[in-house]
C-alpha cells in the first residue's frame, strides 16, 4: 500500500464536501452560509441516504430557505412540499417542522448568527453542547456539522467521527485525527481526507481507492 496514493485517492474521488454539495460556503464564515449547513446536517442526519438528504438541502437554497429569515417567513406546507418533491418524502412532516424548530432558536439565542455559537461554546465539547440544543441534532447530526465546520473553526479541529476513524483503520490509515491530519499535509485536505473516510463508509471506496489500499 502506497499511503500517499491512498491519501490523494481518497481525496480527489470521495473528498467532495457535503456542504459543497448543497451549496453551503462555509469558508466565507457567513451567518447565511452556516445555518445552511446547520439545515444540511440536520436532514442528513435522519435514515435516509445522505444523498438524497443533500439533494432536499440544496433545493432550500434554491427555494429561498436556507436563511434563518427565509424558513422563518414561509408557511408549513411550503416546507413540507419543497422537501416532499426532492427525495425527502419520509421525514418532509418532521423535517419541516425541525428546519423552522431551528430558524427559531437560532434567531432568538443567537441573533441568526451561529458565529455567537461557536463564541458561546468556547471549545469542542461546550460547540457540540449548543449544537445540540437544536431539534433534531444529536450525536450524529453534531459529527455531521462539525467534521466540516472544523475547516474554519478552530476548537474542533482535528475531529473525525468513528466512521471515518473506523474506515481509517480498515484502509490501514492511522486512527487518531491529529495523525490523519499530519498525513493530510494541510487542514482542508484533512476536512476532505475524513468527509471521504465518511463517504467511504456509506457508499464503500472507489475503485482507485480500492487499487491504492491493496
Amino acid at each position: 500500500m502506497d499511503r500517499k496514493e491512498l491519501v490523494r485517492a481518497l481525496i480527489e474521488d470521495q473528498g467532495r464536501l457535503w456542504s459543497e454539495e448543497i451549496g453551503a460556503r462555509i469558508d466565507l464564515d457567513t451567518p447565511e452560509d452556516w445555518f445552511h449547513w446547520l439545515l444540511g446536517a440536520l436532514l442528513m442526519s435522519a435514515r435516509i441516504d445522505a444523498t438524497m438528504a443533500a439533494k432536499a438541502a440544496g433545493a432550500l437554497k434554491l427555494e429561498e430557505m436556507s436563511t434563518v429569515q427565509g424558513v422563518l417567513e414561509t408557511e408549513r406546507d411550503q416546507r413540507i412540499r419543497v422537501l416532499n418533491e426532492n427525495c425527502y418524502a419520509r421525514f418532509d412532516n418532521v423535517g419541516a417542522d425541525q428546519i423552522f424548530e431551528a430558524a427559531q432558536l437560532v434567531q432568538e439565542t443567537y441573533g441568526g448568527d451561529l458565529r455567537r455559537l461557536r463564541e458561546e461554546g468556547r471549545d469542542a465539547a461546550g460547540i457540540r453542547a449548543r449544537l445540540k440544543g437544536v431539534k433534531g441534532i444529536g450525536d450524529v447530526g453534531a459529527d455531521i456539522f462539525l467534521r466540516e465546520a472544523q475547516l474554519v473553526w478552530d476548537e474542533v479541529f482535528p475531529m473525525a467521527d468513528a466512521h471515518a476513524l473506523e474506515q481509517a483503520k480498515d484502509l490501514g490509515l492511522p486512527e487518531r485525527p491529529e495523525e490523519l491530519a499530519q498525513i493530510a499535509g494541510g487542514r482542508e485536505r484533512f476536512v476532505r481526507l475524513v468527509t471521504a473516510l465518511a463517504r467511504v463508509w456509506l457508499d464503500g471506496p472507489s475503485d482507485r481507492v480500492k487499487e491504492a489500499a491493496a
